[in-house]
């Protein structure tokens, strides 16, 4: 009998821990002090039984309350911090004073401008209160230049988010003739790394000038300017479960690393130092494009991968996850509740975890009959390859698939089946793009500008082809569902199901299968409840939904723009996805609010006065009053 070999991974159980730390303290809260008084004890008892008995499980724990205390302290009630909440409740329009933190990206739709901005100061009446939040600007009609680092006076509308995305607490809605420039951007290393970005931007634009919205999706999924998507293709995106596209990450990373290697080859730089010249590239080019969660945990592998054999050591990836996850939570704790920290690494882990197991299964596979074509399989003839790569990228689909969809429900209240079928042309697809893109760009640093033109065109057909294929996916039955949140026991199921099944040995496949199973019927549960009774929502005063009995749901709004979005959240948290009627009680709404409430819940009937629905034995007469 072959005994494998045993692979510690210590830094595995430290991610663990932590993550789990960071989100009890925030589901449960916990003093600092009373956190960090159990650490020190814990620590105490583990040196002093260091020479008796095993001290792994007490140094995890050690390191799971040292995150939740670092938490604790991060969310610690400040002043400068519940300002913004106050204001936005008690007036129509909010004056804030503070600096652009990023590089502003312009939507050719409605040529609208969009950055996030750090706020300092908050105008109450006469007087200015210290504030401090990132909000996502979006500044319609302006004729001046808006740069990083500048600091600006906006005065416009600000709206809340229930949670904290990606870091923003919200977004203020600004016109160009209420802002103000207080102060001239000064020389920094980011105002030059920008700078570095806005010069890429215009060679992916050479020879396409007349195609805006392919070029805008060239620039969100090779530069990170995904607010310059056209809103209704962002829709369309996030419907079909393909708007991970824009995400930098990995991908991209090999890709650049595949080219940058090319060179050093030609060069002959040898391969132990590889990692000395192309990480600090890596590192700019991550930077430059804003620092998503999904980019840094690729940075981070990248890093492993290229420092281990300088130390003698093998690349691992679970331990360069692991090292990746570690880093980004010591430095943003709130990162743990962020759907986009949480989407990135739990799907790289199920794609590990399933890609492991998928070998093991061929490995193992013996059955009489099988082993001619399995050699054939693994040879190197062209119908072999495209086979292969088509039974990667189908297992690679569904792994994303079953490891993001509770997450996914949980923030987002959204289903996407559709995604199964649509990243099998989708990945092919982006990968065609992004290696087209980093053409264009090397060609444009050499001063190839006909080079660049010609990659710009071959992404003009790959972009054109990516477009079509996600509307027709959009238009599929079913192509996307409004489902309830999953609560956490729902979801714990989910993922002990599916780690125990492809981790696990064979007799334990059917318990896990049991686990998922368990899952589904709880997260079924969670939708059932009795259709005869009359139920309302409301939208503070300008949206109220009504269940009525054998109808349906009927949404009344005054179709303001700046309640529709929140509107459309209630609805989808509460697993809708088909209106019997849209009232509209205000002459004077937003068509474009009103257009969108159309497409994603399809209403029956669409009235501009509220009419009585018969209701059981009596009759229903739903209206707005302010």
């Amino acid at each position: 009998m072959i005994l494998a070999q045993q692979v510690r991974r210590p830094l595995v159980g430290v991610a663990l821990f932590v993550a789990a730390g960071l989100y009890i303290q925030r589901c449960v809260g916990g003093s600092p002090m009373f956190l960090l008084t159990w650490a020190a004890f814990l620590l105490a008892y583990a040196c002093w039984t260091v020479l008796r008995r095993r001290t792994t499980w007490l140094i995890y724990i050690v390191c799971g309350l040292l995150a939740a205390t670092h938490n604790a302290i991060e969310e610690m009630p400040a002043f400068s911090r519940t300002v913004l909440p106050v204001v936005e409740v008690n007036f129509n329009e909010q004056e804030l004073t503070g600096t652009i933190e990023d590089e502003p990206s312009v939507s050719g739709a409605d040529e609208t401008a969009s950055f996030l901005f750090r706020v300092q100061t908050v105008r109450c009446g006469e007087e200015r209160l210290p504030a401090d939040a990132v909000l996502r600007v979006y500044l319609k009609n302006c004729t001046a230049p808006v740069r990083f680092g500048e600091q600006w006076r906006l005065k416009g509308r600000y709206t809340g988010y229930e949670r904290s995305r990606s870091g923003t607490d919200g977004f203020l809605s600004v016109s160009g003739a209420d802002i103000y420039k207080i102060k001239a951007a000064g020389d920094t290393f980011s105002g030059r790394c920008y700078e570095v970005r806005r010069r890429a931007a215009a060679f992916l634009q050479l020879g396409v000038e007349k195609f805006p919205e392919q070029t805008q999706l060239l620039h969100a999924m090779l530069l990170g300017y995904r607010q310059a998507i056209p809103p209704d293709l962002y829709r369309i995106f996030t419907r079909t479960g393909t708007l991970h596209i824009f995400a930098i990450s990995g991908q991209h990373v090999v890709i650049l690393a595949a080219i940058f290697i090319a060179g050093l080859k030609i060069f002959g730089v040898i391969r132990p130092r590889w990692g000395l010249l192309l990480l600090p590239v890596l590192f700019l080019y991550i930077f430059t494009t804003g620092l998503q969660s999904s980019a840094l945990r690729a940075l981070a592998m990248a890093a492993v991968f290229f420092i281990a054999p300088l130390a003698g050591r093998r690349p691992d990836a679970p331990t360069s996850i692991a090292l990746a996850a570690v880093l980004l939570l010591a430095c943003w704790p709130a990162s743990i509740g962020d759907p986009g920290f949480l989407l990135s690494f739990v799907v790289v882990c199920g794609l590990i975890i399933v890609g492991g197991w998928a070998a093991r299964q061929i490995n193992g596979f013996r059955l009489a009959g099988w082993e001619a074509p399995l050699q054939q399989l693994g040879g190197s003839h062209p119908a072999a390859a495209l086979l292969r790569s088509t039974g990667l990228l189908m297992l690679t689909s569904l792994a994303a698939w079953l490891f993001s969809a509770p997450i996914t429900a949980y923030f987002f209240n959204t289903l996407s089946p559709v995604a199964l079928i649509g990243n099998l042309a989708v990945i092919p697809l982006t990968f065609m793009i992004m290696l087209a893109g980093c053409l264009a760009l090397l060609g444009g640093v050499l001063f190839l500008p006909a080079a660049a033109a010609l990659f710009n065109q071959a992404n003009l057909l790959f972009i054109s082809l990516l477009i079509w294929i996600v509307h027709r996916l959009a238009a599929l039955p079913g192509a996307c569902r409004a489902v309830r949140a999953p609560s956490a026991l729902a979801t714990g199921l989910w993922y002990a199901g599916l780690v125990l099944f492809f981790t696990g040995p064979v007799r334990w496949r059917k318990g896990a299968l049991c686990l998922v199973l368990c899952s589904v019927v709880l997260w079924g549960a969670q939708h059932i409840e009795p259709q005869r009774n009359v139920k309302i929502l409301r939208e503070g005063s300008s949206a109220v939904a009504v269940r009525l009995p054998e109808r349906g749901w009927v949404l009344v709004t005054d179709g303001s723009p700046f309640s529709t979005v929140r509107t459309i959240r209630l609805l989808q948290k509460e697993g809708i996805n088909r209106l019997y009627a849209l009232v509209v009680s205000d002459a004077k709404a937003d068509a474009g609010a009103v257009r969108q409430i159309q497409e994603i819940f399809h209403p029956r009937e669409i009235k501009t006065d509220a009419p009585e629905w018969l209701a059981g034995e009596g009759t229903v007469r739903v209206s707005l009053r302010r």
